[in-house]
């Protein structure tokens, strides 16, 4: 899922255009960002990406079968530089089971936008109800009017303010990739919401994943 914030114009991209070359979430989300975000962007700026991907487990009944890989110019590195981090939680597997395999999100929006996600459509909606919240706050007020099977991932006053080293929070309170709150906060997205009902990922070889489970 391709969103461009400032034109409000959300696009898809062929994941198959880049898998035979790039395992998994951080190889692809990585391209991505090497194909569409200029070298010189700065980490607050419209130009930077915030990327969230979820790798080839997601969704298996596997250990680990869950991690979100977050990338993006951070402004908590001097200089500033690509970084990534990796996030537990429920989020990755209900964006997968909603369609997609990650999110690629530049430019800024005019006011607060929260991102929903849900069985292959998306939409942007007003946050400025969210804005100024906690991020654990917001999530709770998400849930209360989306209902318990969605999952959140969201900042707090920190990101909003563009603190270098602002966090993002998920749901089951995952938290990581310093710097990339701020650049959620620069870009006026407060939450991207995902609820997925999809069925989970097929498996080429089930009894060879069943054989590697039993022995972790």
């Amino acid at each position: 899922l391709k969103v461009d914030l400032s034109s409000k114009r959300i696009d898809t991209l062929s994941t198959s255009d880049y898998a035979d070359r790039f395992l998994g979430g951080r190889g692809i989300a990585t391209r991505l960002y090497w194909d569409h975000v200029p070298p010189k962007a700065q980490a607050l700026a419209p130009e930077n990406a915030l990327v969230l991907a979820t790798g080839p487990l997601a969704g298996v009944p596997v250990i680990g079968g869950s991690r979100l890989f977050v990338c993006g110019k951070s402004p908590a590195t001097t200089p500033e530089h690509f970084t990534y981090c990796n996030m537990g939680g429920d989020w990755a597997v209900r964006l997968k089971s909603a369609g997609y395999d990650l999110v690629f999100v530049q430019g800024k929006a005019d006011k607060p936008v929260y991102l929903l996600i849900h069985d292959g459509k998306a939409e942007l909606r007003d946050a400025s109800t969210l804005w100024g919240k906690g991020a654990i706050h917001a999530r709770e007020m998400l849930t209360a009017e989306l209902g318990s099977e969605v999952s959140v991932v969201a900042i707090g006053p920190a990101g909003e303010n563009q603190a270098t080293m602002a966090c993002l929070m998920a749901s089951d309170d995952a938290a990581g990739g310093a710097g990339m709150g701020a650049v959620m906060g620069s870009k006026n997205l407060k939450a991207i919401v995902v609820k997925g009902t999809g069925p989970a990922p097929d498996v080429a070889n089930q009894k060879a994943v069943d054989a590697i489970v039993a022995k972790l």
